[in-house]
């Protein structure tokens, strides 16, 4: 019997913080924890099973169960000793501290093992080539999960920087193989790669397979426990295993069962709230640890704990580069809770939406969600701003699995599975029929979204008052301001007055009928050249405290009805030529009163208020 052991092929050279593990270094475990979770519910739902439950599992360790112990060690050592020859018995300081990290993870002291199951469609030997590769083999003919460069970032959690695969099919077969990256160091015939792969026999692979794998009873022994427990619990199914679990190196928080309930909840909300999806966590075998199930019953509870984040999670926090906010996750709960759920049908397949009016959070949203995982909001033809004349509303689409238009999201994605860009796709021919199933959506969107009842206006001068709110507090706390309130004149000649001969005040339409023998253009420029009325406000805004404005407005005249509307311009010019995405203002009190000192009366449309005096 053979056994499966590291081998490393040919490679460039490369150190141990080189550049085949800098995508690595700093992933977040947020990031790290989303991939897993996708790739176990990809391959679940192509092994057609109702519900895909995710297992994350954490035990001791015995190092000398880590498949191929001494031979990990042996090339560890050899890498080492080759570098620090190269650099006159010196590493550089990120090498030295990786050296220093794997040396102390093959000493002694207590070691974990983070085990990840799912009862997906297992592997077979094209799925395990993938998952050794870059994955876009796999990718494009639909293999299990899509695995790409981002399932890698798994090896950060490892402090020997080493990954194990197993997977059983429904009839049974087993097989394993394993990665790693240390570091280049000489081979008998050619430098070999940093990169070392647990596998029975490295093939040409010129026309044929890559790698001979562990199967059947060849498979280690300690992937092979795994694997009997899949056959025996689930029938098929794969697992991912962590040896040396490093808990992502986090000083607080130390436990998935805070952190894996949230990622799932946030990133996997609409196969959570379907039933699509389980996610348990169980760190009882190690002392203080305890488990966690989540599922639709707990959902709302986990998303409520994180519903007023606004912004993404900070750059020190182990949430730190997941989205959506916890804020929009909630919105787009609510939607799948609430909304009006239809099937719509395009040239590429049939995509499943979810529609909520008035929007949650008051401004219009479409999430994609793929397979129950949320991807992107930023969807080509499906932008917000199209949809300025219709009422607020949120949306979440997903495609049918199994069609033409699941397959271009997919391919779409990009490594991390959080965009969408047409780049990826293949030629015109699938980026137009990605536009057009989406034109299709945007379509059913203004067919069943109310229109705005309301006239447009767009007002010929208006007021901006500037503070370095965007640009942050300072250290002080205070905001800083950045001059006298502006006023920005737009001469639109639908909204400009001209005072004639006998003093009358009359409106110039751009829109109407020319007059005869004058072309309507020179009428305008005319026009445009004729004294206006100056603007009956005027605005002023006072700093109230960290995150708080207090604005006051005053009007010289009487008149039937003003429309107001508060926003926050970041990275903008006075102008407003250059607008970002609209944040959310919550006002807090509203008094005013006209001129004999009778209370007004205010309508609010799609505003976030609070406290007293304001009526709706």
């Amino acid at each position: 019997m053979t056994k499966a052991t590291l081998k490393f092929g040919p490679g460039e050279s490369s150190g141990f913080a080189g550049i085949a593990t800098a995508p690595f270094n700093n992933a977040p475990p947020a990031r790290i924890l989303r991939e897993l979770l996708q790739n176990s519910l990809d391959a679940a739902v192509e092994a057609g099973e109702k519900t895909a439950v995710v297992r994350f599992e954490v035990s001791v360790l015995e190092r000398a169960a880590v498949p191929d112990f001494d031979g990990y060690k042996s090339a560890f050592r050899a890498a080492v000793d080759y570098h620090r020859k190269r650099n006159d018995g010196r590493l550089s300081d990120p090498g030295q501290q990786v050296v220093d990290t794997i040396e102390n993870a093959l000493g002694g002291g207590d070691q974990y093992l983070l085990s990840v199951f799912d009862n997906g469609v297992g592997f077979d030997e094209r799925r395990m080539t993938a998952v050794l590769g870059d994955g876009s083999g796999a990718k494009d003919a639909g293999a299990a999960g899509s695995y790409g460069v981002g399932h890698f970032s798994a090896v950060a959690a490892s402090d020997l920087r080493y990954l194990l695969y197993g997977g059983v099919s429904d009839r049974g077969r087993r097989i394993a193989s394993g990665f790693t990256i240390i570091a280049s160091r000489p081979g008998r015939r050619h430098p070999l790669s940093a990169r070392g792969h647990l596998v029975k026999k490295l093939l040409g692979g010129e026309e044929g397979p890559l790698f001979k794998f562990a199967s059947g009873k060849d498979v280690p022994a300690l992937v092979g426990r795994a694997l009997s427990r899949i056959r025996k619990e689930q029938r098929h199914g794969s697992v991912v295993m962590i040896p040396s679990f490093n808990y992502f190196r986090l000083e607080n928080n130390r436990s998935l069962t805070t952190i894996v309930p949230l990622v799932a909840a946030i990133n996997f909300s609409a196969s959570i709230h379907a039933g699509e999806l389980v996610v348990e966590v169980d760190e009882t075998a190690i002392q203080g640890g305890h488990s966690k199930r989540v599922d639709a019953g707990n959902l709302r509870e986990l998303l409520e704990t994180v519903r007023e984040r606004k912004r993404a999670f900070r750059s020190d926090s182990w949430l730190r580069g997941l989205r959506p906010s916890g804020q929009n996750a909630w919105a787009a709960y609510q939607v799948l809770s609430e909304g009006r759920q239809a099937l719509v049908p395009t040239m590429a397949g049939n995509m499943d939406v979810h529609l909520l009016v008035p929007a949650p959070l008051g401004t219009a949203r479409v999430d994609l969600f793929r397979n129950g995982m949320w991807i992107t909001d930023a969807v080509p033809e499906l932008s917000p701003t199209i949809f300025g004349d219709w009422e607020a509303f949120h949306a979440v689409i997903m495609p049918r699995p199994k069609t033409e238009l699941h397959r271009l999201i997919r391919k779409a994605e990009g490594p991390m599975h959080d965009e969408i860009s047409l780049k990826l796709l293949n030629e015109d021919i699938e980026r137009d029929l990605f536009r057009t199933a989406l034109r299709a959506i945007a379509s059913w969107l203004r067919n069943e979204v109310p229109k705005l009842n309301t006239k447009t206006y767009t007002p010929d001068d208006f007021l901006v008052v500037s503070s370095g709110d965007s640009a942050g507090v300072g250290a002080e706390g205070r905001f800083a301001m950045w001059g006298s309130p502006v006023v920005v004149r737009h001469a639109r000649l639908s909204q400009q007055h001209t005072t004639g001969a006998t003093g009358a005040t009359t409106a110039i339409e751009p829109d109407g009928p020319g007059i005869k023998g004058r072309p309507k253009r020179r009428r305008q420029r005319e026009a445009a050249t004729k004294r206006t009325r100056p603007l009956p406000f005027r605005s002023t805004g006072v700093p109230g405290g960290r995150g708080q404005y207090n604005i006051e407005i005053e009007c010289a005249e009487s008149v039937e009805e003003v429309i107001l509307r508060f926003r926050i311009d970041e990275n903008t010019d006075v102008t407003s030529d250059r607008l970002w995405p609209d944040e959310e203002v919550e006002l807090t009190s509203f008094a005013g009163s006209d001129a004999d000192g009778a209370p007004l009366v205010v309508r609010f449309q799609n505003a976030i208020c609070g406290g007293a005096g304001l009526l709706a």
